[in-house]
């Protein structure tokens, strides 16, 4: 089996070991790609999800403190709060590269690089449901005012990263001529591939980068994925399998409906599946996941991947048994990974396994013909309660048992 060790050779996680197959010559095992995270931006766009400028520094500095080298801070011209948090995080001089949104304006480039910071997304419908709805522009128009608000963006001295949104569901014609113009005039830097509705699978994102690095001759694309199916994070690491040179997420999955790939899951997956380690201390994302949770008040569900409270929390008698004697027969990897911890609960499903080891964790004492009444009491309990039991109704469960 695929498994990986520890400094102290300890190991750290053992996955399916057919997980690279077919995949041996992908660019992302020779160049790995960067997290781009827009928390701050997409995130924010959650409804009902309002970050002041506290909220916006803290998460910066979080980000920036594990390793995420690429930020895109937010967009400047929706308030003075936002103008004003992207200027104290670029004065706070992280180790992170630094972007703003903007639409296909020249003011809105120019509130840009009044900030300071060190890129401008470029934000300009492509599909041709999103232009008929939005710009009512034909294609030569379209491409005309790309060429111009790139053009002017760099004339203003940043790096441009164009978001031609709504990729997924373009006229591969026009993508096609708007990449050759970039090839051609060398006025962006980054192009992003977005699926603005979560209409992709991993398969069209794939065949979507692939395209894309051919037409432009090989400008760096960034791959942003919703997750209205649910497929933001597969799509995301098809993205990188495929060449995208930079990952888009959010901290837990938050943004738009159904929201964004989450970067957690984002970097858990292909440091543990894939081998790539993104450079990510992975140790924190537990405590910066948590941190957001607070500040966005989105709270998370319990069997959230990587980070929810109870993602290595174990119940049914089996399972118990199992990871008792070895974890990896119930955990693909080490909870500690993510800065997690393993618990053990009591409830409907327990087993004797379950009984035993929550009497030794609680330094509690039962005689063996104990057990069985004591199990079946916390199933009983358990089920009144809809619930598995707190470690207080555990011990009053066993001082009734051995007191009688």
């Amino acid at each position: 089996m695929s498994n990986s060790t520890s400094g102290s050779g300890s190991p750290l996680w053992m996955v399916c070991p057919w997980n690279r197959n077919g995949i041996e010559d992908s660019p992302v095992f020779s160049k790995k790609p960067v997290v781009s995270d827009c928390t701050l931006r997409d995130g924010e766009q959650q409804a009902g999800v309002v970050f002041n400028r506290q909220d916006k520094v803290e998460l910066a500095k979080r980000l920036a403190a594990i390793g995420v080298q690429d930020l895109e801070l937010g967009t400047p011209a929706v308030s003075e709060e936002d103008r004003l948090a992207i200027e104290e995080i670029v004065g706070l001089k992280l180790k992170a590269t630094t972007s703003a949104l903007a639409r296909a304006m020249r003011p809105d480039i120019d509130l840009v690089a009044g900030c300071g910071v060190d890129g401008v997304r470029v934000s300009q419908p492509i599909s041709p449901i999103q232009r008929d709805a939005k710009l009512h522009l034909d294609d030569d128009a379209y491409l005309r005012l790309a060429l111009d608000i790139t053009t002017y963006a760099k004339g203003r001295g940043l790096q441009v990263i164009f978001s031609p949104y709504d990729t997924t569901r373009c006229d591969l014609s026009l993508l096609e001529r708007l990449l050759n113009i970039f090839r051609r005039e060398q006025c962006v830097d980054r192009v992003r591939l977005v699926d603005t509705t979560g209409a992709a699978t991993p398969q069209g994102i794939a065949f979507l980068i692939r395209f894309m690095l051919e037409a432009s001759g090989g400008i760096p694309i960034e791959v942003h994925c919703h997750n209205d199916f649910g497929l933001a994070t597969a799509n995301t690491i098809a993205g990188a399998l495929a060449g995208a040179a930079y990952l888009s997420t959010t901290i837990n999955g938050l943004g738009e409906r159904c929201g964004n790939a989450s970067l957690e899951e984002v970097v858990m997956a292909l440091k543990v599946l894939y081998d790539v380690d993104l450079g990510i201390d992975t140790t924190a994302l537990c405590a910066l996941c948590a941190e957001a949770e607070r500040r966005s008040g989105v709270r998370l569900a319990v069997n959230k991947p990587v980070v929810g409270r109870d993602a290595f929390t174990h119940e049914t008698g089996m399972s118990v048994a199992g990871v008792l004697n070895n974890p990896f027969a119930a955990e693909a990897y080490a909870p500690a990974l993510a800065g997690q911890t393993r618990s053990i609960v009591l409830g409907k499903k327990a087993g004797k396994a379950s009984v035993e080891f929550k009497l030794q964790q609680l330094g509690l004492s039962a005689e063996k013909e104990a057990l069985n009444g004591i199990l079946l009491d916390v199933k009983t309990r358990s089920i009144e309660l809809k619930r598995f039991l707190t470690d207080d109704e555990f011990r009053s469960i066993v001082r009734q048992r051995t007191s009688a």
